[in-house]
C-alpha cells in the first residue's frame, strides 16, 4: 500500500473559468483598457480612476500600493516619443524657417493631451505586465469552474 496515494488529486484538475492568456494578448488587452485575464472592459470607475479588482474575474489590478510607477514611466515615454516624432517632422519640413510660436503651442497641446489620453491605457497595460510576471501567484490564478456534481456529494 502506497502511503502517498491518498495525496494525489482525485479525478482531473478543475478547469479554469478563463483560459490562459499569452503575453502579447494580455498586453494588447491592457492597451485597449481591458482586463488582461478576462478581457472585461469595465476596469475603470472614471477616466482617471481604476477599480481595485476586475468586476468579472476578480483580478487585482494593483499588486501593491504605489505599484503603478511603471505605468507612469510608460505614459511619460509615449508622450515624449510622440513629441520627438512631431518635432522631427516639423524640423524636416520647415528648416531653416522654423515656426517657433506654432511649434510651442503644438508641443504644449501634445505634452498635455497625450498623457491624459494614454493614462488609462498605461495603467491597464502595466496591470497586464504585473499579471504576466506574477500569474503563478495564487492571487493571479484564474478562478476555477465548480463541478455541480461535487456540490451534490457534500
Amino acid at each position: 500500500m502506497d502511503p502517498y496515494g491518498s495525496l494525489e488529486p482525485v479525478g482531473r484538475p478543475p478547469e479554469p473559468m478563463f483560459p490562459e492568456v499569452g503575453a502579447v494578448r494580455a498586453l494588447v488587452r491592457g492597451l485597449r483598457k481591458r482586463c488582461p485575464r478576462c478581457a472585461s472592459s469595465n476596469g475603470f470607475r472614471s477616466w482617471l480612476q481604476l477599480r481595485t479588482r476586475c468586476p468579472r474575474c476578480g483580478l487585482r489590478f494593483e499588486k501593491e500600493e504605489g505599484g503603478f510607477l511603471g505605468a507612469m514611466a510608460l505614459n511619460y515615454a509615449v508622450a515624449v516619443g510622440l513629441w520627438v516624432v512631431m518635432l522631427g517632422v516639423v524640423l524636416v519640413f520647415t528648416v531653416p524657417d522654423v515656426p517657433v510660436g506654432p511649434l510651442l503651442v503644438a508641443s504644449v497641446l501634445l505634452l498635455v493631451g497625450a498623457p491624459l489620453w494614454f493614462y488609462p491605457r498605461s495603467k491597464m497595460a502595466w496591470a497586464a505586465v504585473e499579471f504576466l510576471v506574477a500569474r503563478a501567484n495564487p492571487d493571479y490564478r484564474s478562478p476555477v469552474k465548480r463541478d455541480p456534481r461535487a456540490e451534490e456529494l457534500e
